[in-house]
């Protein structure tokens, strides 16, 4: 705080200040700066014999070389430009799952072999090497059959499959604490847990590398993915000296180490959710395109004018879409929940329609692309991808297929985008009798669709979507018919090696 006050006696200081503060030279910039990331390290200055001088900010020295000597070991070089901005929030949920799984599986390794063997004057050799082929071979047939089943949604169904693995995994360690207690049904709960950890092992390492392509933002996917090795190995590490400790005064008491497996396992499916819920996915799966179409539907539409994004479509129709931000959070992380239709998005044909009059009747009411068969009464809505047709053609039609399952739900605001068009539709779609296809719905639709949905496409990429790479999981199935856009050509399609 500067005094200003005046009297005759300070008179001559403040004068003498005066002059000191005029007659200073300006400190002139630097030549150089160096920078670690966002961070200044140093700065260079001219020498008077024309060298240079590197000059440390005061206090950087101290602790600097010691947290980059950590980045450089624990983080992605480039950190935090080169990675997600949800990654370190993530990481550190995923530090203290990991911290909990290493003490419960100590635990569980424990317990193993006592269900073995160890320490029983009883056992043989040979028993315990055949339980432990018997969990091997088990494992073994485990994880080909479920990537065979579930390989290929791993990459769509993230979150969900992740927190699936370690659901798994917790239920696969209790099986194995559980197995001294019953002698005669221990092998074939070693063999459950077996084949539970398989299934972690594929579905845990499969998605990891999924997060790996998000949390990667200068092509260092192997970057970032051998920097998580690092750091799970150093939680793994400080929880096996935890374990040391651990283990010992757990010894002989039953009851307390039932109560440290449920608090461990408690910590580690809620730091599971925690890590989930700190991402922020801008690839467009599923259940991320439902909340996304359900908050553009009742989230009211903006026409026209100056405002962001430009008008798209017929009429100007502009639709306000929520983005990553906002339907991450709300990603339901249970396959499967809030969904009113079963989609199958690539289906053939013998799926769509049973009949000539019913493929014609879908051509009629589909699109050049695609075309779309609603069943209500039986739950499923298909589509029918068209061989060669552009590469956004997934995208639209499964917008459109979850358009008609949104009619199905509660009734649209009077702000929805085309709201006066879209609730008469909903309300014919309601009274359609069981066991039939609304065609007359799906035709008004697909017109509907040529004007909202680029209006749609438009609002995702404005709202910070991937529109042009997808995790919809679309069936293999395409469809090559005679009609505008292109129609079955003389153009033999190659067959599949699968069929």
């Amino acid at each position: 705080m500067v005094n200003h006050s005046y009297s005759p006696a300070n008179c001559g200081s403040w004068k003498w200040v005066n002059i000191a503060l005029e007659d200073r030279p300006p400190t002139p910039p630097p030549l150089c700066r160096e920078l670690w990331g966002p961070r200044e390290a140093a700065h260079y200055e001219g020498d008077p014999r024309g060298g240079l001088q590197r000059r440390v900010p005061p206090g950087a020295c101290s602790h600097s070389c010691l947290r980059r000597a950590a980045a450089r070991v624990l983080l992605p070089q480039g950190y935090p430009e080169s990675v997600s901005p949800d990654y370190l929030h993530y990481q550190c949920w995923d530090a203290l799952q990991a911290l909990c799984s290493t003490l419960t599986g100590a635990l569980a390794t424990r317990a193993v072999l006592q269900a073995v063997g160890v320490g029983d004057s009883a056992a043989t050799v040979t028993g315990a090497t055949l339980t432990w082929v018997l969990r091997d071979g088990i494992g073994m047939v485990t994880r080909i059959t479920f990537a065979w089943l579930q390989g290929s949604r791993l990459d769509c169904e993230a979150k969900q499959w992740r927190l699936a693995a370690d659901v798994l995994n917790d239920a696969a360690l209790v099986l194995e604490l559980l197995a001294p207690a019953w002698p005669r049904a221990g092998p074939a709960l070693l063999a459950l847990a077996a084949a539970a950890k398989c299934i972690v092992g594929v579905a845990g390492g499969a998605t990891r590398a999924a997060l790996a392509v998000h949390q990667a933002r200068r092509d260092n996917m192997a970057d970032v993915a051998a920097k998580d090795s690092s750091q799970e190995t150093l939680v793994n590490g400080a929880g096996l000296l935890l374990a040391l400790l651990l283990l010992p005064l757990l010894e002989g008491r039953p009851w307390l180490t039932w109560g440290v497996v449920t608090l461990l396992l408690g910590t580690h499916l809620g730091a599971n959710v925690g890590a989930l819920a700190a991402l922020r996915l801008p690839t467009l799966n599923r259940p991320r395109l439902r909340l996304a179409l359900g908050g553009a539907l009742r989230g009211g539409a903006r026409g026209g004018g100056a405002a962001p994004p430009p008008p798209a479509g017929e009429g100007g129709v502009v639709v306000t879409v929520p983005g990553p931000e906002d339907v991450n959070p709300r990603e339901p992380l249970l396959p499967g929940f809030s969904t009113r239709l079963s989609l199958h998005l690539g289906a053939p044909l013998h799926r769509l329609v049973s009949s000539e009059a019913e493929f014609k009747k879908a051509l009629e009411c589909g699109t050049e692309d695609y075309i779309i068969v609603l069943r209500p009464s039986q739950g499923w809505v298909g589509v029918g991808l068209r061989r060669g047709a552009p590469p956004d053609a997934p995208l639209r039609a499964c917008a459109q297929a979850l358009l008609l399952e949104e009619l199905l739900g509660p009734d649209l605001p009077p702000g929805a985008p085309m709201g006066a068009a879209l609730r008469p539709l909903q309300h014919r779609l309601r009274r359609c009798p069981p066991g039939t296809v609304p065609w007359g719905v799906v035709a008004e639709s697909s017109r509907l669709w040529r004007t909202l949905g680029p209006a749609f496409l438009h609002g995702l990429a404005a709202a910070g979507w991937e529109t042009q790479r997808h995790l919809l999981a679309p069936d293999e199935w395409q469809l090559d018919w005679a009609g505008p856009g292109g129609g079955a050509s003389g153009e033999k399609p190659r067959p599949s090696p699968h069929l």
